[in-house]
């Protein structure tokens, strides 16, 4: 029997791996978001924390429904990028397991994880992370879990946890909402309430531009899924899947929690929903000659927040460089003028600001030492405009209520190009990383951001839907699929092959 004043423990690692990405160490873990035990709750309490959204939502959730007792393990969160350093999180894991036999008894355990992390030696160390709370917890008492809708959910994460709640928002706008929800839930797990779950896994590998939740095949999913919810079925997640993590669990999982046969049928719905229109996962991108032209318009016509360039290809947020230079060079060869362009990822190029200060003119090599084939060195002479420790109070989308860290950070203008500069890979999805080096984004033609989709929830006060291009250019985010050499990718899959075959489930096999 639970006890009046549960104890419940909190952990969990955040990393999106793309697998053509380089690897993840352990310093970006700890440069970016690595807690142990009351230092996890003393970071939640901030206004804005440097910590996965979920994590305070959960608290606050569980702080409204009663007495209980935190008892916070490990957080540890990254931006996404290569497969996880194995022998981290290795120890990572260890780390965990022994602040959980350290603990006592626990009423159960909340796990808040990304879901499509892979390992140097794992292709799923998500489903090791729910092995381990579950071996914590024992089989009677509940495990629950968050995870990003980008998650490639393993048959391992199904059967260890009672409940798996995904993000119902892309961007990512309700983070903190989902782990508040994992928080009322709970409550109804404790109380020794028990759902039966389905679990459906297609042959669909969606590119990350096609799971966008205003419009499209996927947003009518997420709606339809959430109009069935009720109190004997009390979760359904449709989680797109991350394709970049060349792992065989890849792709769309639908998941239904609830009694009899409702959630059976739904989950079985839904899945054929997505097979008949899986035409809508295919992408159409805007071409750079077409992209660079309309920002040359822009630039001479003298209007403000005429056109915004995404740079699909180089998304940070998705494990890109955030160096890549070919809608650089193109904007910098043709003159485009009054055109803002944010975040370049280079930490020589703004040490080298620092150290020459705010009016300072220089000559610059961009990418002096890191480039690549996607990533050329380009020299430029730039004028320091502004300069920055990096540390930034989100204001907008998915950055809104947290802060973000940018590293030491530059603005600078090249010719008609107004350029951020920072040191650490971080996608340019919110305003305050221009406002905060005294930019006026609403004063541009042009913007350019190196995002994938969550750029759309802090800009679209400049840049509503119909005034953004997503861009044809290289870069490990490229959501062109066939450009890649996959591994472990389960073949044949949507939209790679066109001979992917899917046949339903029966009901009576769910």
């Amino acid at each position: 029997m639970t006890s009046l004043r549960p104890r419940i423990a909190i952990l969990g690692i955040h990393l999106e791996s793309n697998a053509f990405a380089p690897v993840t160490t352990e310093a970006d873990f700890r440069a970016s978001c690595y807690y142990e035990g009351d230092a996890m709750l003393a970071e939640a309490a901030k206004p804005a924390p440097a910590m996965p959204a979920e994590i305070p939502g959960f608290i606050e959730a569980m702080d409204t429904g009663g007495p209980w007792q935190p008892v916070p393990i490990v957080i540890t969160a990254t931006e996404p990028g290569g497969a996880a350093d194995h022998a981290f999180i290795q120890c990572t894991l260890e780390r965990m397991r022994e602040l959980l036999a350290a603990a006592g008894p626990l009423d159960a355990v909340y796990v808040s994880n990304h879901g499509a992390m892979i390992s140097t030696e794992d292709s799923d160390p998500d489903g090791a992370l729910y092995a381990l709370a579950r071996a914590a917890i024992g089989p009677e008492r509940p495990v629950i879990a968050t995870v990003d809708l980008h998650a490639n959910v393993s048959q391992r994460m199904v059967d260890c946890a009672d409940l798996i709640i995904s993000y119902r928002t892309n961007p990512h706008v309700d983070r903190r909402e989902r782990g508040y929800e994992a928080g009322i839930l709970l409550r109804r797990l404790l109380a020794g309430e028990r759902f039966e779950r389905t679990f459906i896994h297609l042959p669909i590998a969606p590119p990350t531009v096609t799971l966008l939740t205003a419009r499209g095949a996927y947003a009518d999913m997420i709606e339809e899924g959430q109009r069935h919810i009720a109190p004997d079925l009390p979760v359904v997640s449709i989680v797109g899947g991350f394709a970049f993590a060349d792992a065989p669990e890849v792709g769309i999982s639908i998941l239904t929690y609830g009694r009899g046969e409702k959630p059976k049928r739904l989950a079985l719905d839904l899945a054929r929903f997505a097979w008949k229109e899986r035409d809508r996962f295919k992408v159409k991108l805007t071409s750079l000659d077409d992209a660079l032209a309309q920002a040359l318009a822009a630039g001479r016509s003298g209007d403000k927040c005429v056109v915004c360039l995404a740079d699909v290809a180089d998304n940070p947020g998705g494990g890109g460089r955030g160096n890549t230079t070919d809608i650089l060079e193109r904007v910098l060869s043709a003159r485009v003028a009054n055109a803002l362009l944010g975040n370049f990822v280079d930490p020589n190029a703004a040490a080298r600001c620092h150290a020459a200060g705010v009016g300072a003119r220089l000559q610059v090599i961009l990418n002096e030492g890191r480039a690549d084939d996607h990533a050329h060195e380009v020299p430029v002479e730039l004028e320091v405009l502004a300069l920055s420790d990096g540390a930034v109070a989100g204001r907008r989308g998915i950055y809104r209520g947290r802060t973000a860290l940018m590293g030491p950070s530059a603005a600078v203008r090249v010719g008609g190009l107004t350029l951020v500069i920072c040191s650490r890979r971080i996608q340019c999805a919110d305003p305050a990383f221009f406002e905060h080096l005294g930019i006026d984004i609403a004063a541009f033609a042009s913007l350019i951001v190196k995002s994938r989709g969550h750029f759309r929830s802090g800009f679209d006060e400049y840049y509503p839907d119909a005034k953004i291009l997503e861009v044809d250019a290289r870069g490990l985010t490229s959501p062109l699929l066939e450009r890649f050499d996959w591994k472990a990718l389960p073949r044949p899959v949507w939209p790679l092959d066109e001979r992917t075959t899917w046949t339903p489930p029966r009901i009576e096999d769910l």
